[in-house]
Formats: structure tokens, C-alpha cells, sequence
């Protein structure tokens, strides 16, 4: 995280720097009264372009359209709004295997249990929910000044929830939950599917959304006068962004099981369920820094942002168990990896500090109509994952019908288990100016 803020700070002093030499080199060059063409060399004319904020109103001779605008046309022409759409990849949610397999065969002793050759992972192992997803991303804001000194902007993005899952019954002759055995001290497997012995179907659904919101404050920190002064003539400009922001990061992990029993002395029906659900949410200060460099038609903006602020962590854990038996069902709580010592909610707040990189590209097809292209990096740390929350470690002896009174281990425990997402990818959009 030190290393990460490290990068920050030296990217935002160079482009204050380039920003800063910028401006003194123009100071320095000779000046004309700003609204003529004089001082030019022969043969050309003023090729200020302003801000895409700023563009809109017709002008005198020898300046682009926008120029009008930029030295204070009407309030309309301070408005802006952009519609972006997003093609990002995020960092996936590791989770334990959760469903596996063996060949037909197998001894029942060894059929899906982990550690044996002849075990395969179907379903977890790895990470889920990683792939890339689509979104969307609406920004606006408005400009209280005829300089665009000073203003107010809005953003708001969402991308698509991303799911993984798994589905199998009777298509697998073994099929099979592992997890550790804390009694005897081993690995071993709950069977949903077995020949002649249990027969039944397994279904694993996940989903992980991310969503942001924000508002904020804008001052430009060079040039404060639009690039309408005779010592500055700089188009190019730095703004400093403060302002409040909400992000959320949800994610979803529900197991189901239903198996029916063969096994004289134990003939009946089981249906188990556990979930793991996580939220992030995240209230702070947004601090930032965006440096726009602008040409004829084209126009480059370069955004470091760092929010500050606190992380609420929730995690909510639940199981159930039916068994029916000679056509009685009995409910009891707790399924497999959800038992009495891991499952309800669980919250604490956190500090945290939320990076973001960005860089977008605009080209002016008309003074009031921009298409833009960018490319953004969000980084969330020490965020809690559903998948990390799942303790494999079980003492069989709270699995339903429990053992009363409970001997053993009182696992699965719940603990706080954090790690690290990203978001990161591509912006296709369009931006109108009012």
C-alpha cells in the first residue's frame, strides 16, 4: 500500500511540475491583447482551443468557436454530461473446492475426497467471478464561473453483476462436498452422489457487483482565468477535486444440496443449504488531481485520485438442514460449512484508502458533442470476499442430526479474512456541452 501511495505522489508532483513550467514558458512569450490575432507570426492565426467544458459559443474573428465561451459565454454553456461505456476485468473471489468428483469404482472411502490421485475439483479450488464484465459510467458537472474557475461534478459507475456457478446430478456417478474432518484429524467428503448408496443433486450460484457514487468539488489550480490573461495564454489546465464518495462491493456464494439415501437403517431425504454473503461499503473524502492538456479537436485528460475514509465490512453466514424420514421432516440448523460457531452477521469498520488512475482521450466532433475514450484503474484494499469466510474445518458431529452434548472441535469458526480487488479496463462514450 506504501509503495502504491509512493506512485501517486511523485505522478501528481511531476504533472503539477509540467503543468507549472508549462505556464511560465507561455508567460514569457510575447503577449497581444487576447482578443485580436496580433503578435502572431505572419501567415498564422490564435489556436487556443479551451477546455471541453467550455466549448460552444461563437466567437470573433481569429479564434475558434469555443473561445467565446471560454471568456464567458452564458451559464448553459458551462454544463456538461458524459455516458460512458465500460468493459473492465476485476480481481476474482478465491474460494476452497467446493464440489468434486472420481471415476466410477472408487472405493467409498476415498470418492471425492481430497488428497487422493483419483479426485478431481469441479467447482472452486480457485478464483470465480474474475472475468471481464460490461458497465456503465455517467459523469456531469457544471461550471460556476465564466472561466470554469470553479465547479461542481457528479459520477456515478456499475458494472454488471458477475456469476459463476456449478450444477451436477445424476450426469456424475460420484459426486461429492470435501472438507476437513477435525474428529479424526483428516481430510473427507459429504456424498450426494454414490452407486446404490445416495443419489441427488448439487447446485453452487455466486455474484459479485461493484458500484460507485460521487460529488464533488472542482477549482482549477492553473490557469484560474479560463486562459483569458495576457501574462498566462495557457489552454492547457490543472484542477484540484475534493468531494464525498460511496463505493460498494457485494458478493454472494449459496450451496444446495438434495440427496436421497439408500442405506438400510437410514432410508430417507436430505436437503442442505449454506450462504456466504459479503459487503463492502466504503464513505469518504475524495481527494484528486486532473491535469487536461488541449488541442485543436483533441483534448487528453490525465486523473489521479485517492479517496480516504472507512470501510464497512459485513459478512453474513447461514445454513439450514431438512431430513425427512418415513415421511417426517425435521428442520435443523446449520448445513455443511454454516454451523452455530460460524454462522450470523458479522461487521466492523475499517480505514482505508482507495487509489484510481485515469486517462481519457476527447475528440470534438461538434462544439456541443465529444466522443472520448479512456482506460481506468480502481484499487480496493483489505475488502472481505465471500469465498475467504469459508473454514473447510468441520467436526462432523455438528452436522444434522447433531450430537448432543456437542464433543469435539467448535469448527467452523468465523474470523475477519481480507484481501485485495481491482477493477480495471476500457471507456468508450460521448459528452455533450449545454
Amino acid at each position: 500500500m506504501s509503495r502504491l501511495l509512493q506512485v501517486l505522489v511523485k505522478s501528481i508532483t511531476v504533472c503539477l511540475f509540467a503543468t507549472m513550467w508549462h505556464a511560465g514558458a507561455a508567460a514569457q512569450a510575447p503577449s497581444t491583447d487576447p482578443y485580436s490575432t496580433g503578435g502572431y507570426p505572419a501567415g498564422t492565426t490564435n489556436v487556443f482551443t479551451a477546455p471541453p467544458m467550455w466549448i460552444g459559443s461563437p466567437s470573433g474573428a481569429g479564434y475558434p468557436s469555443s473561445f467565446g465561451s471560454a471568456i464567458g459565454g452564458p451559464p448553459s454553456d458551462r454544463l456538461w454530461f458524459r455516458g460512458e461505456y465500460l468493459y473492465w476485468r476485476t480481481k476474482g473471489m478465491d474460494t476452497p473446492a467446493l464440489a468434486t468428483t472420481s471415476p466410477t469404482g472408487t472405493p467409498q472411502d476415498e470418492a471425492g475426497i481430497l488428497g487422493f490421485d483419483s479426485t478431481s475439483v469441479l467447482f472452486g479450488g480457485g478464483s470465480i467471478n474474475g472475468s471481464a464484465t460490461n458497465g456503465l459510467r455517467l459523469k456531469g458537472g457544471f461550471y460556476f464561473t465564466p472561466s470554469a474557475a470553479f465547479g461542481i461534478e457528479g459520477e456515478y459507475f456499475s458494472l454488471a453483476d458477475q456469476n459463476d456457478g456449478f450444477s451436477g446430478g445424476s450426469d456424475y456417478d460420484i459426486l461429492a462436498r470435501p472438507f476437513f474432518d477435525t474428529t479424526n484429524d483428516r481430510e473427507t467428503a459429504q456424498l450426494i452422489n454414490y452407486p446404490n448408496v445416495f443419489e441427488g443433486d448439487l447446485a453452487i450460484t455466486s455474484s459479485t457487483g461493484l458500484r460507485s457514487a460521487m460529488l464533488a468539488g472542482r477549482a482549477a489550480l492553473c490557469p484560474t482565468c479560463g486562459g483569458n490573461c495576457v501574462s498566462c495564454r495557457n489552454s492547457d489546465r490543472v484542477d484540484w477535486i475534493v468531494g464525498y464518495r460511496n463505493m460498494r462491493l457485494e458478493d454472494q456464494l449459496v450451496i444446495s444440496e438434495s440427496a436421497e439415501s439408500f442405506v438400510p437403517g437410514a432410508l430417507g431425504t436430505i436437503q442442505l443449504s449454506d450462504q456466504f454473503n459479503t459487503k463492502n461499503e466504503f464513505n469518504g473524502l475524495q481527494l484528486g488531481v486532473a491535469y487536461q492538456a488541449n488541442m485543436k479537436r483533441v483534448w487528453l485528460e490525465s486523473l489521479l485520485r485517492v479517496a480516504v475514509g472507512q470501510n464497512k465490512q459485513s459478512v453474513g453466514i447461514a445454513g439450514s438442514t431438512a431430513l425427512t424420514e418415513f415421511g417426517t421432516t425435521t428442520n435443523y440448523p446449520g448445513g455443511l460449512l454454516a454451523q452455530r460457531f460460524n454462522s450470523g452477521t458479522f461487521e466492523r469498520n475499517q480505514f482505508t484508502m482507495i487509489p484510481e488512475i485515469g486517462l481519457t482521450l476527447g475528440v470534438r466532433i461538434f462544439d456541443c458533442l465529444h466522443a472520448t475514450a479512456g482506460y481506468t484503474v480502481v484499487y480496493l484494499p483489505g475488502v472481505v470476499r465471500a469465498g475467504d469466510q469459508i473454514d473447510t474445518d468441520v467436526n462432523p458431529n455438528l452436522l444434522a442430526p447433531p450430537v448432543d452434548p456437542l464433543t469435539g472441535s467448535h469448527r467452523p469458526q468465523f474470523k475477519f479474512v481480507e484481501s485485495d480487488y481491482y477493477a480495471h479496463g476500457l471507456s468508450l462514450g460521448m459528452q455533450l456541452q449545454f
